[in-house]
This record gives structure tokens, C-alpha cells and sequence, in this order.
């Protein structure tokens, strides 16, 4: 597989050269579809590295050096929004990727699913299986909640954009409507995926849930923006009340019937009675 100039195969094994080479570096591995073999043209690189406690500050200080030894960049950017420190990169080989560190008394947070060894100095590695990670229950009720009850939020703000003629504003609401709608579904889908927003949604969602999706996209005319906004208020009542039940969550009947009334003068009546 190759991308641009350069070679996967070689950039992974020049890699672990430089991590057998590292003593501040115990162990190093490589996930994700160079690990399962299920590569294409686009695979990113899936990088780890598990570091010496006593050295991961300074590992992370120099992590620019480091990664420089590997190969040239011309993207490099420190991530730790997982929990865990993630150095984003893309090469000036034309590959993009993550290279995920931890110490090595706690690292198996960093990583789910296949992987395969690159370096093992110590034998950390041996018979380790990670987990995938999945949200705590009660941490997805809170965001079921939140996309359910915002939904009507959004609306009612897209309708007084409308009304004042800020189109630009109304876009934005409309987007923000039909992302809650996108998380809902992905949430009746599998309730313990992390998944949000528009990422690998073909593989989640069915062609006719894509189709309604995609009917929901509009340009920034008012009559066009109001028909976006029905098809995504029909496909939230569709499915946000079946998901309140099944997870004993209050679905919020008083502002939907408050907020329905408010904005039929934008969406129609037939809106309002449909429910």
C-alpha cells in the first residue's frame, strides 16, 4: 500500500527500528487495518508506544525530535482529548496518522481491539489483549437526554432566524438539528458507541435512514431551509420518543407541543398536527 512516495511496510518498520533503539521506549505496536491486513490506499498509520514512567516526561517534552528521527512532517500536533496523549501527524510522505503513548504501568487504556507487536523489550506485550472501549451507561443517558431535549432548542432558534431573514444563522441551527438527529440514530443503533456526527455513518446507518438524511440538506433559500427543517422534525419525532421510552428518560411532550405552536407559522401547520 502506498499513498504518495513513500512506503507503509517501510515507514512501520522504520519505526520500530527507532523504538528498539529508544531505551526510553519499552514497547511500540501498530492497530487498526495495518494490524488486521484490511489496508487501501488511504489507511492511516495506527502508532504506540509504551514508555518508560520514569521517562515520559521527557519523552513527551521532545516528542517533535523524536518523530522527526521517524520520518519529516509537515503536521504535528499534541491530542489529548481520549485521555491519553496522542501526537497527530501527517508526513511529508503524503501519510497521516496517530501515535498513541502511555507509561508502562498503565496502557492499556490507549488501545481496542487487534494489534500487532512491533517491539517488546520487556515482554509487557505478551498475551495482552485491549479492550475496546465503551461509555459508562449512565454517561449516554446524559447524552441521550441532551440531544433529546436540545432538538426543540435548535428549532426554535432556526425559526427566528428565519423570521428575521438571517439566513446564515438558520443554516447553522438547521445543522445542529440534523446532527441530533445523526446521534440519536447512532445511538438507537448501538447505544455504547462513542460515534458522533457524520464519521463512517454509512457503516451504521441503513440506505433509507441515509436517504432521509440527505433529503434533510438544503441551500441557504428560506423555502428550501423550511423543508429541511420538517423532514428532520419528523425524523426526530420518529425516533427520539421510541429511544426516551426504551431508556426511562422523560421525553419532553410540553416543549415540543410549546415549541410546534411557536413555529407553524415557519413549518406549517401540518407539522404541528402530525404529532
Amino acid at each position: 500500500v502506498s499513498n504518495f512516495w513513500g512506503s507503509a511496510p517501510d515507514l512501520i518498520e522504520g519505526f520500530s527500528d527507532l523504538c528498539a533503539r529508544d531505551d526510553r521506549i519499552v514497547a511500540s505496536f501498530v492497530g487498526g487495518s495495518f494490524a488486521t491486513g484490511k489496508t487501501d490506499a488511504r489507511s492511516d498509520l495506527d502508532l504506540y508506544a509504551v514508555i518508560r514512567s520514569d521517562a515520559y516526561d521527557q519523552f513527551l517534552s521532545e516528542h517533535r525530535e523524536f518523530i522527526e528521527r521517524w520520518a519529516s512532517s509537515v503536521f504535528l500536533e499534541h491530542f489529548d482529548s481520549f485521555g491519553f496523549d496522542m501526537l497527530v501527524f501527517i508526513l511529508d510522505e503524503g501519510y497521516e496518522g496517530e501515535l498513541a503513548i502511555a507509561k508502562d504501568d498503565n496502557f492499556l487504556h490507549i488501545h481496542g481491539g487487534p494489534y500487532r507487536v512491533l517491539v517488546d523489550k520487556l515482554g509487557l506485550l505478551e498475551g495482552v489483549e485491549f479492550p475496546w472501549s465503551k461509555p459508562e451507561h449512565d454517561e449516554q443517558l446524559l447524552v441521550l437526554a441532551k440531544h433529546i431535549n436540545w432538538f426543540w432548542r435548535d428549532l426554535s432558534l432556526f425559526g427566528t432566524a428565519i423570521t428575521r431573514g438571517q439566513r446564515w444563522t438558520a443554516f447553522g441551527y438547521l445543522e445542529s438539528m440534523r446532527r441530533r438527529c445523526i446521534n440519536l440514530i447512532r445511538l438507537d443503533h448501538d447505544f455504547t458507541s462513542w460515534a458522533d456526527g457524520y464519521e463512517k455513518l454509512e457503516s451504521e446507518v441503513g440506505d433509507q435512514l441515509l436517504a432521509a438524511l440527505e433529503r434533510s440538506f438544503s441551500n441557504l433559500e428560506k423555502a428550501a431551509m423550511v423543508d429541511s427543517a420538517r423532514i428532520l422534525v419528523d425524523m426526530y419525532r420518529e425516533i427520539a420518543p421510541k429511544l426516551a421510552r426504551e431508556h426511562g428518560i422523560e421525553y419532553p411532550k410540553p416543549v415540543e407541543d410549546v415549541v410546534l405552536k411557536r413555529e407553524a407559522p415557519v413549518l406549517g401547520s401540518a407539522v404541528e398536527k402530525s404529532g
